[in-house]
């Protein structure tokens, strides 16, 4: 898994791939829905997978995430791509990322997502996606050596 909110892969999984040359083909780039523009910090649909399905809305229920959602949509409303092309791309951008696995209920929703094909982000955008929620923190066990001279 690996989407906005949902950055632990960033900690070890993905520089070991990338170290390593392995494949990486994470899923969830618009985290069950919640970077879509469906969700926001006031904003829920009377339906939907994280208002249906109880591991979904467990995984991404703090209020946060929400707030991240909604700061998400309004960058990519600013740059003009649909929430789900500009999570795509943002996944797909990551150096390690081989490829995305991206669901849909129907070609109308699998527009968007083909669309990341063609978006390509350069490194200033990349960060300015990233910015909106934090860098996962190091491993427990690597913390010392951040603090080293």
């Amino acid at each position: 898994m690996y989407n906005l909110v949902k950055r632990t892969a960033e900690i070890e999984l993905l520089p070991m791939a990338q170290s390593l040359g392995l494949a990486v083909i994470p899923y969830s780039p618009t985290g069950g829905g919640l970077l879509t523009g469906k969700y926001g910090p006031d904003k829920r649909p009377p339906s939907g997978r994280l208002v249906d399905w109880t591991m979904y809305a467990a995984r991404y229920r703090d209020p946060d995430n929400f707030a991240i959602a909604g700061r998400f949509v309004e960058l990519a409303t600013e740059l003009g791509h649909s929430p789900v092309t500009l999570a795509v791309a943002w996944v797909a951008s990551h150096p390690a990322v081989t490829s995305v696995l991206a669901g849909a209920r129907d070609a109308d929703q699998l527009a968007p997502s083909l669309a990341a094909i063609e978006l390509v982000l350069d490194d200033a955008t990349r960060a300015r996606i990233a910015a909106l929620s934090p860098e996962p923190p190091p491993a427990t066990d690597r913390i010392e050596e951040l603090n080293r001279a």
